[in-house]
């Protein structure tokens, strides 16, 4: 019993190795079963007439060979042509992995019935995701305006009626305190009239966070030097901004997109950067409409920016770019800062 005990986990152990040699040998490529099976046949060929070709009659034996040696050839040859198409659709699979979207399989020359309808059928389920994905963008651009026509609706409310109503009650508090008597009384009010100030700058600031008014009125340019102004007086931080529109019309919800863009890369640079300096510099190409924002600080690990289920500024303001078609880079090094570089597309290809 207890040597039985003893051989059993030896037993187990061939037989597992087994199993890894066997798997590993299934696991080879087709290529090299082909012609591990060609030189086993030839090989199992020249064992049969191993006798004669020891007494050195090479006439039949040597002709098989040979012709088996020619036959292996050729059809590892043909073998390599026929997976041909199967190496093509594996190389697209690679393609639209890494982002090319428009990538579509070609008709080969070598491929068979079979595979040219496998072929074909890769390239209805492209275009299907296609479709799909256009779809998803259309609704996350409604989603988007529908967003910041909210946004702006709030925005114009805090500027239009709340602030306006601290004005009132200011100029009020300023009445009722020339028209007090009572010392105590007088000075409650001012306190309470100097309270309002910093509300109003407060409301403002809030207002402008929500909807810029100015890019609503004066455009995305105006809208940069406005945003680095702010910065620049509230943080101190060296904003520059550089513009290469040369006066092209950037529609209003790209335009609106970039600026978030640069408003959360300017906060997240006062917040985390450590940096002296930063700079903005928005331009157009045939078709395209980019904002770059760049800085000195201290740099941090994109990983976390990159996961879909991050919930931060820059992957929120990423995923918005992303709905509304465009696209969005995060680049930065450890002390050596980091760079922001978002693109909209302003016609469909």
């Amino acid at each position: 019993m207890d040597t039985a005990l003893r051989l059993t986990p030896a037993g187990e152990s061939s037989s597992g190795i087994r199993n890894i040699i066997g798997r590993r040998l299934l696991s080879v490529p087709l290529i090299f079963k082909l012609l591990g099976a060609n030189v086993i046949i030839v090989a199992v060929t020249i064992a049969i007439e191993r006798d004669k070709l020891i007494a050195g009659e090479w006439g039949e034996p040597g002709a098989i060979a040979v012709a088996l040696g020619a036959a292996c050839l050729a059809s590892l040859a043909l073998t390599m042509l026929a997976l041909r198409p199967i190496d093509e659709l594996a190389r697209l699979s690679a393609r639209v992995s890494a982002g090319e979207f428009d990538a579509r399989a070609d008709e080969s020359p070598y491929a068979d019935s079979n595979l040219a309808a496998l072929g074909r059928t890769m390239n209805s389920l492209l275009d299907a995701l296609a479709a799909e994905r256009k779809r998803i963008q259309a609704l996350g651009a409604q989603v988007i305006h529908a967003q910041d026509a909210e946004r702006a609706r709030v925005s114009r409310e805090l500027h239009d009626s709340i602030a306006q109503t601290l004005v009132a009650v200011r100029f009020q508090l300023t009445a009722a305190t020339a028209h007090c008597n009572d010392i105590e009384t007088r000075n409650a009010l001012e306190a309470v009239g100097d309270l309002i100030g910093p509300v109003m700058e407060e409301l403002r600031n809030v207002s402008n966070s929500l909807h810029s008014r100015v890019a609503e009125d004066l455009g995305l340019e105006s809208a940069l030097d406005a945003l680095a102004s702010q910065f620049r007086a509230r943080s101190g931080l060296q904003v520059t901004v550089e513009s290469g529109l040369a006066g092209t019309v950037v529609p209003a919800a790209i335009g609106a997109t970039l600026l978030r863009v640069a408003q959360e890369s300017l906060r997240n640079i006062e917040l985390h950067a450590n940096a002296r300096r930063a700079a903005v510099a928005v331009s157009a190409r045939p078709g395209s409409i980019g904002i770059e924002v760049t800085d000195d600080g201290r740099g941090f690990n994109t990983t976390f920016v990159h996961d879909h289920r991050a919930v931060t500024g820059l992957a929120s303001i990423r995923n918005r770019v992303n709905l509304a078609g465009g696209r969005m880079t995060i680049d930065s090094v450890a002390n050596r800062g980091t760079r922001i570089f978002a693109e909209m597309t302003t016609a469909q290809s």
